[in-house]
């Protein structure tokens, strides 16, 4: 699934490519994602200006100058791809809807396995979706200090293991597993240790390390593993600089800074696989 550095990253290359732009038509080809597309968005979105973009947690979400907005989620496969539009273009396998703006852009949302959202709502609302996420990882110095007394907060009397904590959309959103084993790494902190027992000093290393990762990948353009590109088709190149997720038996980069060879092990939480150093994570 797409986490919030690949959400960001498409959200950038829509909104450089289609801000300002008029939709000339749109066209649902399948409406079975994980909700129904409302069939209202081929006429509501017709004629409208998209002129903001925003990303909420792994939403993205286009402002529309008849105040309405679109909201994306790629589920677990979803691509949103532009291109230039040509005329009698064949419909991609798995292209769920078809958006063509009148300067000549085709924006498609393709999904194979169909988990993906696709929805219309009044810009003035707050959607349901949106409605119980928590904070955002990113932002400024000040803002950091928000989120670790957000964090410690939620985390007090917590029994449940600190990296299903910080996979939970209600307490922090747009975080997901690849980014969350990374960051307990660079914290040293093991993703089985108990959410309540972690000090202050420790909370505010998490939340460093989550906004240090978060924006490395967002400059590399993402993980790219199997379904993930960016708007325009090309691949992240994040994973060539994971240092435990997916490394399950390589040898951990910090204990062989101090001449021990302990390798990475990976474990099942809440049904996904976490990767880790027993030696250095604690």
């Amino acid at each position: 699934m797409p986490e919030l550095p690949e959400v960001e990253t498409i959200k950038r290359g829509l909104e450089n490519s289609l801000k300002n732009q008029t939709v000339l038509s749109v066209k649902c080809h399948r409406d079975t994602l994980r909700q129904v597309i409302p069939r209202r968005i081929e006429s509501d979105l017709t004629h409208a200006k998209m002129i903001n973009f925003a990303r909420r947690g792994k939403y993205i979400l286009i402002g529309l100058n008849n105040q309405q907005t679109i909201l994306f989620h790629l589920g677990m496969s979803g691509k949103i791809i532009i291109s230039p539009e040509i005329i009698n273009s064949t419909i991609q396998k798995h292209e769920h809807m078809t958006l063509i703006t009148q300067e000549g852009q085709r924006l498609s949302y393709i999904d194979p396995r169909r988990f993906g959202v696709i929805d219309l709502y009044p810009s003035a609302q707050i959607h349901p979706l949106l409605r119980r996420m928590g904070p955002e990882p990113l932002g400024d110095n000040a803002y950091q200090q928000t989120l670790i007394i957000h964090l410690q907060k939620y985390l007090a009397n917590k029994k449940q293991p600190i990296k299903l904590t910080l996979l939970d959309q209600h307490i922090i959103s747009g975080l997901g597993n690849i980014y969350v084993c990374e960051a307990l790494f660079l914290a040293g902190i093991s993703p089985l240790r108990e959410s309540k027992t972690l000090k202050h000093s420790e909370i505010i290393k998490i939340v460093k390390r989550i906004q240090e990762i978060l924006t490395q990948a967002i400059e590399a353009g993402g993980s790219s593993i199997r379904d993930y590109v960016h708007s325009d088709g090309k691949k992240g190149y994040f994973q060539m600089q994971w240092k435990v997720y997916g490394k399950e038996h390589d040898l951990c980069i910090n204990c062989l800074t101090k001449g021990k060879k302990i390798g990475i092990k990976r474990i099942t939480q809440g049904g996904r696989s976490s990767f880790y150093c027993d030696n250095c994570q604690k």
